[in-house]
């Protein structure tokens, strides 16, 4: 009997099964035009996605193809061999200069082209080298952070970037701010050369009359690398002096008088 009820009910339970789907069907036959329209929104949003992602690809191909030529161009034009790495020294300084200004034009026009791409931030980046070659700093700063807002959320290239300001700033004999862009630089999880980073910003923070940041950073890197980054002989020297200067400064600090702080005693 058990068994016939279970029975019954299975069928009871397939025949609302049934007829659930025949209003469905019913349903859906009524509202067709509904029922397509959604088909062809979820359709047209994947073929809206496969069609960003295949325009985003074919941006970063044209700009990468125009930062190429540039760069042939370049090496071209100061007579450099075809697969050439290193760039020739121009015998003659004013042809040189005449090439640098003339092609910082033409990677600007790729950057400004092609603005948002991985190929734009590299160009920058040129042109950042190009003005600084003619002593240009403030050109090359600033095109520097043109690269920098070029590709946000790119670790390696941000982390890149940051070293270069910071070397720009340490030229300019700004070193408080040359340590914070090498920190900028060391901060990032992905860089890959974040510790070496950490270290330079130690050395600019010590260099800036900042000790105590610099103690900081050289013991996060003692702390968190010192097998993968092993401090350099004289970094490990700025180590040892910090460490005995923060000593020194809390020997010497005032401490409490032997009876301050006891409780006061009745008179008599």
């Amino acid at each position: 009997m058990a068994e016939k009820s279970k029975a019954h009910g299975v069928g009871e339970a397939l025949d609302d099964l049934g007829s659930i789907m025949d209003r469905m069907a019913l349903w859906v036959a009524a509202n067709r035009w509904v029922v397509f329209g959604v088909i062809g929104a979820v359709l047209a949003s994947g073929g809206a996605w496969e069609f960003l992602r295949s325009r985003a690809e074919q941006r970063e191909t044209t700009a990468s193809n125009a930062f190429d030529q540039t760069q042939t161009a370049y090496f071209a034009a100061l007579g450099a061999e075809p697969g050439a790495i290193d760039l020739p020294e121009l015998a003659n300084p004013e042809a040189g200069k005449r090439i640098r200004e003339e092609f910082v034009e033409k990677y600007r026009g790729v950057a400004q082209e092609h603005s948002g791409t991985l190929p734009a931030a590299l160009a920058w980046l040129e042109v950042a080298d190009l003005l600084q070659t003619q002593g240009d700093l403030d050109g090359s700063l600033e095109s520097l952070r043109k690269g920098l807002a070029e590709q946000p959320g790119n670790p390696r290239l941000e982390g890149l970037v940051q070293q270069r300001i910071a070397q720009l700033y340490e030229d300019r004999g700004q070193l408080a701010e040359a340590a914070a862009a090498h920190e900028a630089a060391g901060s990032l999880p992905e860089f890959p050369l974040r510790y070496f980073a950490l270290a330079d910003a130690a050395r600019c923070y010590a260099q800036a009359g900042q000790p105590d940041r610099a103690l900081a950073l050289l013991e996060r890197i003692e702390n968190e690398a010192k097998e993968s980054v092993p401090l350099p002989a004289e970094l490990r020297g700025l180590l040892r002096e910090l460490r005995a200067s923060q000593a020194a400064l809390s020997a010497a600090s005032p401490t409490a008088s032997p009876g301050e702080g006891a409780m006061p005693t009745a008179p008599d």
